[in-house]
């Protein structure tokens, strides 16, 4: 992609992100749950671009779709791994970016739906119950999945699911097939009975810190072993534990053993 229409792409990226999300106005033709994956946050490990960089990608209402600055990005004929990250209520903020610099130097693409590009919805305030808002969260991750299988540079055997907080409450949640794993940060599986739903024969990592604000040292109850699956609290740590190098490295030695 060349500066000019990369500088095109930054610059819409831009004026999105410091509009007002309750007054968007989506196209006609995009529906809210659409418009968490048009408009959503895109990245590509170096290991696959032309550029042979890092790049990354986000659209906005009007503009061409994600996915073909994508095309126009990655060199011809890769397969590439991906990450489907669910971020939580604060949206794609510091502990997204930790995630994705984190998932990026494994060589796995990285998305991230950006759920506040729902018109009205708003971070982290009381928008309801934590069972409707996995409600919403359900449908994008159905949309974003059955979007992802359309993508023919995707390696569909290394697709892995991941989400923090309100995202790790919807991934623990998720019982379709189509993952190669998922990994579930921040969640101890409260609303399903504390265990993870993910298919029989899926690896599952969950993590949580000691001193977690919402559910301290309770972690998603994994009695599964397959692909290096566990249970693991972080300690010393709160809710948030992307900075931790525990977290790191168990994420890191989890993506080897399970889809490497």
């Amino acid at each position: 992609m060349g500066s000019v229409v990369r500088v095109a792409w930054i610059l819409s990226a831009v004026l999105l992100v410091a509009g007002c999300q309750p007054n968007v106005r989506l196209p006609e033709d995009v529906s809210p749950v659409m418009a968490t994956w048009d408009y959503g946050s895109y990245a590509f490990s170096g290991s696959y671009t032309r550029s042979g960089h890092v790049e990354r990608i986000k659209s906005s209402p009007g503009g061409p779709p994600w996915t073909f600055a994508a095309a126009q990005t990655l060199k011809p004929g890769v397969k590439v791994p991906v990450v489907l990250y669910l971020h939580g209520c604060a949206g794609i903020k510091a502990q997204a970016q930790l995630y994705r610099n984190m998932l990026l130097a494994q060589g796995y693409a990285v998305f991230m739906p950006d759920s506040f590009q729902r018109p009205n919805r708003l971070e982290c305030k009381n928008e309801g119950s934590l069972e409707y808002r996995v409600y919403l969260r359900l449908q994008e991750l159905k949309y974003a999945a059955a979007q992802i299988r359309r993508l023919s540079w995707v390696d569909q055997k290394r697709v892995v699911l991941m989400g923090f907080s309100e995202g790790g409450n919807t991934v623990d949640h998720w019982k379709q097939k189509g993952f190669a794993a998922h990994i579930i940060i921040g969640s101890a599986c409260t609303l399903i009975g504390g265990t993870p739903a993910a298919p029989p024969g899926v690896p599952v990592l969950a993590i949580v810190g000691e001193h977690d604000d919402y559910r301290p040292g309770l972690s998603c109850t994994v009695q599964r072993t397959v692909g290096g699956s566990k249970s693991i609290v972080i300690p010393g740590a709160h809710h948030q534990v992307a900075q931790y190098p525990q977290t790191r490295k168990a994420i890191e030695a989890f993506l080897q053993r399970c889809c490497s």
